[in-house]
This record gives structure tokens, sequence and C-alpha cells, in this order.
């Protein structure tokens, strides 16, 4: 550790900054209190907490991992309505804990946070606010999600001359009537999946425009029976079958991770080959019609995207009401779509189902947004040099700013886990940092490029898989750069336990001196 000399400082407003009150925010907020941090802020761009789940109330909304899984393991919850839980309970448990925690009162709504610069002579960070006010903070973790932006612009031309109604599932217009309306849906993610059957049910008639197929496999969710919720609300239950998921989810991981190179190749073609047929019986049992078993058939890997849980979606091509089109689109017209064949295709409402910035794309990082110590600009270094944090977390060149979603931050399990793993990671950090009496805590070059590393070497099988046998799926677990930074090539249990395990020397701590040295009183020449 050194101490930093310098002249006084104004202190920062906060000692801990928060940016994003969703589930990342709210549970750094909860952990910051465990550790006795009581002076931080939650700086929330939207008008209220809960972030995805507050901005995502379309149609049939709800998460595709059963409440099992999607839930935070210091905050088990055993009277879930579904076994897959909807939308609106998800975002009134994520809420009820940060009103629980007093979050509520330290955090800041309708704040957006456009450019983050750090101040090496106060040892903390200056975030400037839209409304052109500033906010400093020691510490600065950045919670703003793995699906950050809606892609709600996609290049397609004449979009904006469109009349009708246009609606983004994070956005939605409850307001709009449908019935007797000719819609369109543009996407075929996780989110069109939920709209698709509920619009189906209500228009006069629905196209549904797909780039490229996904798989849809069986949701088989019901209402959580009151013996169930009994059971899972006995002490340590819903823990023990959460640590069994884990330890199935660790055997798969180690295969996945360590099987030399021949033999997993070889395992994944069968793989394939396997996933290939038994997902065409799926179709075949689902689909009439073979034209469009035909045009839902993907044409890589089984794996290759996440896998969508579809419920009723392959069955909405089954009615006379529903078009799927794979001709790309040419262009938008006041009133149409027109595909590239030239047909024109009549609509009077609009869903861009298109997707999100993900945290895994250099592009979502702008240049000129996060500016750390001597000029460095992440954005740039993301565009140019691609994405690394160490634990997924701490960039060299960003003293005292954390990622809660970084690169290589999925270990195989839901989001929840993944935002725990990396709180733990930072607040053993800030605990160390705190310690120690610093005030400047900054990850170093070494240790994060031997962490990248690391995660090159043990994800040779997975980044061979996306690169190779997903080629042409458009995958998000490979991003524009070529790289698979999406997947933390690391057991679940090595996780867990590195992420508080670390060498604390991977970090360079220093403090602002108490009281520096007043300048020395000048001394009489000597005469000559």
């Amino acid at each position: 550790m050194t101490e930093s000399s310098s002249t006084p400082t104004v202190e920062p407003n906060f000692d801990v900054a928060i940016i994003g009150a969703g589930a990342g925010g709210i549970c750094a907020g909860i952990k910051l209190q465990e550790l006795g941090i009581d002076n931080f802020v939650l700086i929330e761009r939207d008008s209220g907490m809960g972030g995805t789940w507050l901005a995502n109330t379309y149609p049939n909304v709800g998460a595709d991992l059963p409440f099992l899984a999607y839930q935070f393991s210091f905050a088990p919850k055993a009277d879930w309505d579904h076994f897959f839980a909807k939308g609106q309970q998800i975002q009134d448990y994520h809420v009820g804990l940060a009103i629980d925690a007093g979050l509520h009162h330290k955090t800041k709504l309708n704040t957006e946070v456009v450019k983050e610069e750090w101040d090496e002579t106060g040892h903390q960070w200056r975030l400037h606010i839209a409304d052109g006010s500033t906010i400093t903070a020691r510490f600065v973790l950045s919670a703003v999600g793995a699906y950050i932006n809606p892609k709600d612009k996609p290049a397609i031309p004449g979009l904006d001359d469109f009349a009708g109604e246009v609606l983004i599932p994070s956005r939605w217009n409850h307001d709009y009537d449908f019935r007797h309306k000719r819609a369109a849906i543009i996407g075929v993610g996780s989110s069109s999946v939920q709209i698709a059957p509920a619009l189906a049910a209500d228009v006069e008639h629905l196209d549904i425009y797909q780039r490229t197929p996904q798989r849809y496999f069986p949701k088989p969710d019901f209402r959580t029976p009151r013996w169930m919720q009994r059971l899972l609300g006995l002490p340590k239950i819903a823990g023990l079958l959460h640590e069994a998921v884990l330890a199935v989810l660790e055997v798969g991981l180690r295969v996945l991770i360590y099987t030399p190179r021949p033999l997993f190749n070889a395992g994944s073609t069968v793989f394939d080959w396997a996933g290939d047929r038994l997902y065409n019986l799926w179709l075949w049992l689902c689909v009439r019609n073979k034209s469009d078993r035909d045009k839902l058939r993907p044409a890589f890997g089984a794996a290759c995207t996440r896998g969508t849980l579809g419920g009723g979606y392959l069955s909405v091509f089954n009615r006379d009401n529903v078009d799927l089109h794979t001709t790309s689109i040419d262009h938008i017209t006041a009133d149409a779509i027109v595909t590239a064949d030239g047909v024109e295709h009549k609509i009077d409402a609009l869903v861009l189902a298109t997707g999100y910035e993900m945290f895994s794309d250099p592009e979502t990082y702008r240049e000129g947004t996060v500016i750390g110590y001597d000029g460095f600009d992440l954005g740039r270094f993301y565009n140019t040099h691609g994405l690394r944090a160490y634990h997924s977390t701490a960039v060299a060149g960003l003293p005292n700013r954390f990622l809660l979603v970084g690169p290589y931050s999925w270990t195989g399990t839901a989001f929840h886990y993944i935002l725990e793993n990396a709180t733990r990671h930072i607040i053993a950090v800030l605990d160390e940092a705190r310690s120690r009496g610093c005030t400047r805590v900054e990850v170093s070059i070494e240790a994060q490029n031997e962490f990248h590393a690391d995660m090159v070497s043990k994800g040779a099988n997975l980044a061979r898989y996306f690169t190779v046998n997903c080629a042409g799926s458009n995958t998000y677990f490979v991003n524009s750069h070529g790289d698979a930074v999406y997947v933390r090539p690391w057991t679940i249990y090595q996780s867990r336990n590195r992420s508080v395990s670390f060498s604390r020397a991977d970090y360079n701590f220093d403090r602002i001196a108490a009281n520096p040295p007043a300048p020395a009183t000048p001394k009489s020449k000597a005469v000559i």
C-alpha cells in the first residue's frame, strides 16, 4: 500500500454510488448495509425501482426459469403463485426486498448518469447527471444489468414513416386495443415467445418476422400447490434444493470445461445430432404445417442459443390468423411491411422485439462515458482491445469502480446467482480497503491479464463450440469481435469460492494522506 500526498480535497457526497436500482442494485445495497456501509445512494434513470421487471409489462411476461432458481439465496420466497414466476410478482419481490432494507429512501429516481469521471486528486468519481448536476462518490458500482438498452430503432428503411402503433416489450402500451387489428412482430426471442400467443388470440391477423430460427422448449408451468409452498417454507429446504441444482450444474460444467478437446469435439457433434432429431420430433408434434416446421428448424448446434421455454409459441403457427415470414424485410411504409420479394403486408400495429444491447457487446460501451485514471476510456478500450475484467467486476484503469455484470459473468446459473457472486467479490474488496483505511483500490493490469488468459484457456471448448458449431446462429454468446465472453469457464463452486479467496495482492491499495505535509520553509541562501 502506498500513501498519496495531496492538497486538501472536498469529501465526496457518498461513500458508494450504485448506478441502477434493479435486482443488481438492490442486491448490492443490501450487502453494503450488512458490511456496515450506510452512506450510499442508488441512482436510477427510470421512475421506479426494479429494473427489467419494472420496464417489461407486456402480455404473459414472466421468468423462463423455475422460481427456485430465480430468487436470491439470502431471501428465499416459498409462496410464488406459479412455478415460473410472473413478471409482476418478480417485481413485487425485488421492490419488497428494497423497501424492507430501506433502500427506497436512498434511491434517486428519474436520474440518468451520462458520464462517469475519475478524480485522482480526491480519489472519487464524479457522476455527471443528464440535468447538468453532479454526484460524487468514493466508489461506484455499475448495476445496469445484462440487457442494458432496448434496440428500439432497428436499421429498417422507412421505420419512421410507419403511421400505426409501434410498441417495444420494455415500454408496452396497455391502452392500445389490438382487437380487429392487423399486427406484426419483428423478432423471435424470449419476449416474442410470450407476446405472440396473447396477441394471436386478439388480433384479426398476426405476422411474425423471423431472421434466425431459435429452439423453443415446453414450459411446464402450473400454479404452485399449497403443499409445495408449505414444504419450501420450512427452514433450509429451499436452500438444500438450490444446492442440489447447483451440484448437478457443477458436474455439467466440469464436463464442458475439462473434457479433452478431441473428445469434446466428437461429443459435441453427437450431441448436436441427437438434439436436432429430438427437436425435429418436437416440431412435428407442435406444428402441423410442414412449411412452417422447415422455417422453424435451426441449421446450427443444439446449444447455440440459450433456449427459450416457449409454452404455446410453436402452436400459435397452427392458427389461421398467424403467418411466419422468413423473407427479409425490404422497407416499411405508413401502413405496411414490404418484404424483399416485393409483397406488401398491411399492418395497424408493429411490435419491435429486436433485442437489447448486451453487457457482452463492445458497442454497448460508448466512448467518452466512463473516463478513469490518466484519461483511460472504457468504451475506447473495450471497442479496441476487447472485453476483459478481473473476476468480471474490476477493470485496470478504473479505480474504485466495479461491474456487477461484466465479461465472463454467466456462471451456468440464474441471474440472481450471477449478481450474488459479483457482489460477494466486490464486498470482499471494499472490506479489505476499509480495513486498510484506503481510499483508492485498483486491480493490477497483471492480475487482469492473468484472469483473462485463464478465461481464454479454460473456455477453449466453449469458444470452439460457439464459433464453429454455432456458425450462422447469430448467438449472443459470441460478440461482434468474435469473442465468447458471455460464459465464465469455471464451475459453480470454483466461481463461488474464488470470488472471495482471491489474492489481495491482485489489487493496489492507496490512500490520501490525512494531513498533507506543509510546504517547506525556504532556507536563506548561503553567501559565497
